[in-house]
């Protein structure tokens, strides 16, 4: 029986960070935690893991994200902006902004 959508918090550093664990098939299920960045499939057997993993992983995102400070802005139009957004949906990205910079560095 595959189980519903399982949606929790997990508080690190007295601040409540939300995930939601969705079942794919029996063998594996998509973890969406946007605190620690992590928006992916993984095998069942490996979720115990990640749990007790996760409070780290939200601790040493923040600690990345303090670091990228510099913001780069350009304009499109609003035709480009739909295949941008688009394209990183098909990509697999949340956002544009994940999006672009993998792209501009190269490792998308």
């Amino acid at each position: 029986m595959i189980m519903k959508p399982f949606k929790h918090t997990i508080t690190v550093k007295n601040k409540k960070h939300s995930y939601t664990i969705k079942p794919v098939n029996r063998e594996t299920v998509y973890i969406d935690c946007p605190a620690a960045g992590i928006s992916q499939r993984f095998h069942v057997e490996d979720v115990t893991a990640l749990l007790v993993d996760l409070p780290e992983l939200i601790i040493l995102e923040q600690e990345w994200q303090k670091k990228r400070k510099e913001v780069i802005r350009f304009r499109v139009s609003a035709e480009d902006k739909k295949k941008i957004e688009k394209n990183a949906v098909k990509a697999g990205f949340h956002t544009i902004s994940a999006y672009l910079r993998n792209l501009a560095l190269g490792t998308a």
